[in-house]
């Protein structure tokens, strides 16, 4: 088994400790002293020291010393510390460093924060560094369940329960379904899911089955409410066919008083529909004689539409052309004007070079410095080098002028290459004009024919037409009488009423036997979904045994595992239903109802079983031991905090 020992542990300036180092035994040590004088700081201190957090999880939480309600600052604020893991020493340090800077044109510093620094055998490592070394020692979660005996029954009840379900190891299904075939039926059926999903999946199945038998009588109410009363359709049928006979009869009367008006109808519609087919071949021949003319004067007009479609298209070109001519100008005024920039730029080079041509050697003949005369030689050099540069300036003066003579040169090419263009506009536009006035003179020789009127009497066609539609009318009869059958159709509609009110009273019969379909529909249904919610209340139940089962399995196995405290995993309501839990319990006593000494012993209890599990130990910090007469035995190292009166600590 791993065991950590604490050696020594130095706070500085930590919580209200200006500086202290506490030397701790191997085995037990005892701190004793008034209440306020540090005890419980040690314990914070090497929490935090290890973890960077106090006994509640929290981070960095008030480490540094306070003065009248102020932090201190400028000061150290450190734990550091000598563990002992299986006989090897480690000196540990985390410090909260203050981080102080100065701003550009200011004079003081300025607090900007706090930062952590550690130490690991004296050596700087990083935070993150440092964290990964401790956890490889033992975890933060671990170290608190192991350092005070009041922290795991403390615990949240579910984390409780499955840190000792992690104790007892793993039960399978398959060891709990062997003591029943009920079980075992059961693991059959869930195969593939968990039992919470299978519970979840059980739960929602009888709320949807109950809901819907919850719906099943009020539909069955409903459809009874719905339900028409009983007649005698028999009776009924036999009136509509007596109905039925009696109407046959008006409609063949009716038929024969009409069939003799229908074909003199028959033969008067022949005659119209003869005179409107003559009428309409009428119009036709008035419509292609309108036609005829039409297209004889398009045709005679197509002369001066030819001559007006070229009159528009040369004055089009002559539009174009002028902006062309436009463009042209434009362009050549633009060259000279780049030109003339041109020649004044070249008569700056030729002042340039007149003046620079002009220039004289004024070199001193007499050292400045001695007043004695130069050698010939130097004065000679001089020359020849002011000569040179004069030579290359005046050179490339006249460079420069000969480039912008070529420009010149070149630009006056362009422009003579426009002009052509511009030539040819000109040109190309005095002959569209003379072109216009030539095709303006042509198109005046052409005058606009109109179309004339179409006169329908002077077409011997039309005119015959007339006449056989003027010999048909005089044929048909001017009589518009009509067959009087109204006695008949009075008679008619009385039945055809009286049959339809008989009809609706006969579907009320086939409304009962819907209704009755249904009714005996839905309490099938009903027996169907009650019968399904009893298999699921059975699953229920066995699911429930189940769960039952394993539990009180796994309380044998982990309360085997302690010698003084028990845990119970399982209670029941009042209805006798199951209900998770899980609450310690020492010889009978729930935990929360025990003693002092009790409920100190139980945690030591928890605390050596969960030392024998994970293979390690750390020191166990006991506060108010003074309560507590007695301690049962443990592989950790104790470290008691005792109250009594006096005003200053002693470590024992």
């Amino acid at each position: 088994m791993k065991k950590i020992i604490l050696k020594s542990i130095t706070l500085c300036n930590f919580k209200g400790e200006k500086e202290r180092t506490t030397n701790f035994n191997a085995d037990v040590t005892t701190i004793t002293g008034d209440n306020g004088l540090g005890k419980s700081r040690h314990f914070d201190a090497f929490i935090w020291l290890l973890f960077g957090k106090d006994a509640q999880d929290r981070k960095d939480y008030e480490v540094k010393t306070r003065v009248n309600g102020e932090e201190l600052h400028n000061v150290e604020c450190s734990v550091s510390g000598v563990i002992v893991v299986d006989g090897e020493e480690i000196l540990l340090k985390r410090a909260f460093v203050e981080d102080w800077v100065k701003p550009r044109g200011q004079v003081k510093r300025i607090f900007k924060g706090n930062h952590t620094e550690c130490e690991w055998n004296g050596t700087p490592v990083n935070v993150g560094e440092y964290s990964k070394r401790i956890d490889a020692i033992i975890d933060s979660s671990l170290f608190k369940m192991i350092t005070n005996p009041a922290f795991f029954v403390n615990m949240n009840w579910k984390l409780q329960r499955e840190q000792l379900f992690q104790l007892a190891g793993t039960i399978t299904d398959a060891e709990i379904a062997s003591q029943k075939p009920e079980f075992a039926a059961l693991l059959d059926k869930i195969s593939g899911k968990s039992f919470a999903d299978f519970k979840a999946e059980l739960l929602a199945r009888k709320k949807r089955l109950k809901d819907n038998l919850a719906q099943i009588q009020p539909r069955i109410d409903q459809t009874y409410k719905m339900m028409p009363e009983n007649e005698d359709f028999h009776e009924i049928e036999v009136e509509i066919e007596s109905i039925d006979n009696e109407l046959n009869s008006i409609d063949k009367a009716i038929s024969d008083i009409t069939i003799a008006f229908r074909r003199q109808y028959e033969a008067e519609q022949a005659k119209r529909n003869k005179i409107n087919a003559l009428k309409s071949e009428c119009d036709q021949i008035i419509f292609k004689a309108n036609e005829k003319i039409q297209t004889s004067v398009y045709e005679s007009n197509a002369n001066r539409r030819k001559l007006d479609r070229q009159i528009r298209e040369s004055t089009r070109l002559i539009d174009s052309t002028n902006k062309d001519i436009e463009i042209w100008n434009a362009a050549i005024a633009k060259i000279q004007s780049e030109i003339e920039k041109i020649k004044t730029e070249q008569d700056n080079l030729r002042n340039n070079w007149f003046l620079e041509n002009g220039k004289k050697y004024t070199g001193e003949t007499v050292c400045p410095h001695c007043g004695q005369a130069l050698p010939e030689e130097m004065i000679i050099k001089a020359r020849e080098v002011f000569v040179t540069a004069q030579t290359e300036k005046c050179n490339d003066i006249s460079n420069k002028g000969k480039q912008l003579g070529e420009k010149i040169t070149s630009l006056k090419e362009r422009i003579a290459e426009i002009q052509q263009y511009l030539d040819k506009a000109i040109k190309d536009k005095e002959t569209l004009n003379a072109d216009i006035e030539a095709l303006k003179a042509r198109f005046v020789e052409f005058p606009i024919i109109d179309v004339a009127a179409v006169i329908p009497e002077q077409i011997p066609e039309w005119v015959e037409k007339q006449k056989e539609i003027a010999d048909i009318e005089a044929t048909i009869s001017d009589n518009n009488s009509s067959v009087d059958t109204t006695q008949l159709q009075t008679q008619k509609a009385a039945l055809d009423k009286k049959r339809g009110e008989l009809v609706v009273r006969l579907s009320k019969r086939d409304i009962i036997i819907r209704c009755e379909r249904e009714i005996a529909n839905l309490e099938e249904k009903g027996k169907t979904i009650a019968q399904q919610i009893a298999d699921a209340e059975r699953e229920e139940y066995t699911v429930e045994q189940f769960t039952k089962a394993k539990v009180e399995e796994c309380e044998n196995r982990i309360n085997a595992m302690f010698k003084f405290v028990s845990f119970r995993l399982f209670d029941y309501t009042i209805d006798g239903n199951p209900v998770e839990t899980c609450v310690a319990t020492i010889g009978g006593v729930i935990y929360g109802s025990a003693n002092k000494a009790g409920q100190m012993n139980a945690g030591l209890d928890i605390i050596n079983t969960l030392c024998r599990f994970y293979g390690v130990c750390a020191p166990i910090f006991i506060d108010n031991r003074e309560s507590v007469n007695n301690i049962i035995e443990t592989e950790s190292q104790i470290i008691n905090l005792v109250v009594n009166h006096d005003k200053f600590l002693t470590i024992k």
